[in-house]
C-alpha cells in the first residue's frame, strides 16, 4: 500500500506554463480543479499527500489554502527531502509514490518505489517510470485524478466515501 503521495506541481498539476507581466515577473498559473478533489479522495482514504516544488510563486499559498503540506526545494536536489518526509509521514520509500515531469524530479523518483509522470514529461523521467507508470494525461489535464483511479484499480490506496471527501472540503478556504 502507498502511504504517501508526493506531487511536483508545475508540469503535473499545471501545464507548466507561467504568464509573465511587462516587468518579467510571473503573475498567473492554471490548475485543474478536479485534481484537488482527487487529492481529497486520497487523503480521506488515509493516504497522505504533500507538494514538493522548486517554485513558491502561487504554489505555496495554494497549498496553504488547501491544507496541504508544501515543501520548497529551490536550489536543492529533491531527493534530499526523502528522509525528512519519511520521518514526518512515518513511512519508507517502498510506500511512497511520486509524480514528476522534469529533470529536477529524477533523483527522488529513482529513490522511491512508485514513480509516475504525465505523458508530456521529459524522456529521462519517462524512462524511470516505465510504460505502466506513464499517465495518459498531459500536465494540468487531470493528472492526479487519473493517478487516483490507477492506484485504486491496483489496490494501492483505499477509497473514501463522499462524506469523508466533503469533510475535508469544508476545511479549505474556498
Amino acid at each position: 500500500m502507498i502511504k504517501l503521495v508526493i506531487l511536483d506541481i508545475d508540469g503535473v498539476m499545471t501545464d507548466g506554463k507561467k504568464y509573465y507581466n511587462e516587468n518579467g515577473m510571473p503573475f498567473l498559473k492554471t490548475f485543474c480543479d478536479k485534481d484537488f478533489t482527487a487529492i481529497k479522495r486520497m487523503r480521506a482514504g488515509g493516504t497522505e499527500v504533500c507538494f514538493l516544488s522548486g517554485d513558491r510563486f502561487v504554489n505555496e499559498a495554494m497549498a496553504k489554502n488547501r491544507n496541504i503540506d508544501f515543501f520548497y526545494a529551490r536550489g536543492k536536489d529533491k531527493v534530499e527531502f526523502l528522509e525528512m518526509l519519511c520521518q514526518k509521514y512515518s513511512t519508507t520509500p517502498e510506500h511512497i509514490a511520486y509524480v514528476g515531469d522534469d529533470l529536477f524530479d529524477k533523483n527522488i523518483m529513482k529513490a522511491i518505489k512508485y514513480p509516475f509522470c504525465p505523458s508530456d514529461s521529459v524522456m529521462d523521467i519517462k524512462a524511470i517510470c516505465g510504460f505502466n507508470n506513464i499517465l495518459s494525461k498531459n500536465g494540468g489535464e487531470n493528472v492526479v485524478m487519473e493517478l487516483v483511479d490507477l492506484l485504486l484499480k491496483k489496490k494501492l490506496i483505499n477509497d473514501a466515501t463522499l462524506e469523508q471527501i466533503e469533510a475535508l472540503d469544508k476545511n479549505e478556504k474556498f
